[in-house]
């Protein structure tokens, strides 16, 4: 018989010769008769099987046991996922780092970053694959989404901002966040790392929701004169919906219990909002919050009002990309996808053309010059 190539025997080849000498007492003579290859070839057959019984993964060659050629596979996917993640990051980091530069030389007032989460529903698969939760950190002023990290659920989104804060350069911003935010290490990473705070209270800050707004009834009652010296309001709406908004800010009291546990805490805001739709009965709304912002009002009115920008932003991948239908969940896929579509609505909201994300989105697919006016500026 003539001897083959090694070339030219496949692992499923390989694999039965070594079982033959292995598991039915062949000779490495037999089975060199058997296959025609050479003795050196038979003998690494044989040890291979053996190492490979015993959990060894072969280093540099092809697996022959199914078992070990499925780690090769789960190693290869592994490392192309790291490299693919490292890729997007770079990209995404070098690409908001300069939008971000630049809206910094014509800005000279305080930054605001407004956190939030958000779950890419479609890329959950049965019960096996949890759906992707992004944590995202958007610079207000410009729309642009600075950074996003995932979240194990969004139960653990108090955890991931905490480890945002750490790496974002925060300093001299002013941070906000919804509720489940309110937390005192939160405020207290903040103002170490040189950032003021806006945090919304609400029952899961139960006795301190109950004191800031059982002391806004007793300045109320007891100093009208003080409420409205430190009360503004503003006007917006649109399609038959109108929103009034009554800010009402006063500094920190001794009179709420605990407030001393809240790092560089200055003054609790009440915000009443009246919503009138045309043709329905007004409707009213009170909230609070909690911040270490000086005395003014103005600003603070201005980062409350402006942190439903990332909400929006939020929507706008909703109902413009249907992130949430995409049913990408295999390996990274869903959140290479999720940074690739949070990119692209940087790039459209970085043009300058006076229209929507969709109407620019859609402008992009039919104009050349515009598309490319959007991608490279």
């Amino acid at each position: 018989m003539t001897r083959k190539d090694k070339a030219q025997f496949t692992p499923e080849q390989r694999l039965e010769y070594a079982k033959l000498m292995v598991e039915e007492g062949y000779t490495n003579k037999q089975v060199q008769d058997i296959s025609g290859a050479g003795s050196s070839a038979v003998s690494r057959w044989k040890r291979q099987y053996e190492e490979e019984l015993a959990g060894n993964t072969p280093i540099n060659k092809t697996a022959i046991t199914p078992e070990q050629q499925r780690i090769q596979e789960l190693e290869k996917q592994l490392w192309r996922a790291k490299r693919d993640n490292d890729i997007l990051k770079k990209a995404a980091a070098f690409f908001i780092r300069d939008i971000w530069i630049n809206e910094q030389r014509s800005n000279k007032g305080k930054e605001h970053i407004a956190f939030d989460g958000k779950t890419v529903r479609g890329s959950g698969h049965n019960r096996h694959v949890d759906a992707v939760h992004l944590m995202g950190a958007m610079v207000v002023d410009s729309g642009v989404m600075l950074y996003q990290q995932t979240s194990e659920g969004k139960k653990n989104e108090i955890k991931t901002l905490q480890a945002m804060l750490e790496t974002l350069p925060v300093k001299g911003k002013v941070i906000s966040a919804d509720a489940m935010h309110c937390q005192k290490d939160t405020a207290a990473l903040a103002q170490q790392k040189g950032a003021d705070y806006m945090l919304q209270v609400k029952d899961n800050q139960k006795s301190l929701h109950e004191e800031i707004a059982s002391y806004f009834h007793k300045v109320t009652r007891d100093e009208p004169e003080l409420i409205k010296a430190n009360r503004i309001g503003d006007i917006d709406g649109e399609h038959g919906r109108i929103v009034h908004r009554q800010y009402t800010a006063l500094p920190i009291n001794q009179w709420i219990s605990g407030i001393e546990k809240w790092a560089g805490a200055n003054h609790i805001v009440e915000v009443v909002r009246t919503h009138e739709l045309e043709g329905k009965k007004n409707t009213a709304e009170t909230s609070y919050y909690l911040t270490s912002l000086d005395n003014d009002l103005p600003e603070m009115a201005r980062v409350i009002r402006g942190h439903w920008q990332i909400e929006s932003y939020h929507w706008i991948l909703d109902v413009t990309f249907r992130e949430d239908e995409s049913l990408i969940y295999a390996e990274d896929g869903a959140k290479n996808m999720a940074i690739f579509k949070r990119m692209l609505v940087n790039m459209i909201k970085a043009h300058p053309l006076k229209d929507s994300v969709s109407g620019k989105r859609h402008r992009s697919a039919w104009d050349d010059k515009f598309r490319t006016q959007v991608m490279f500026g």
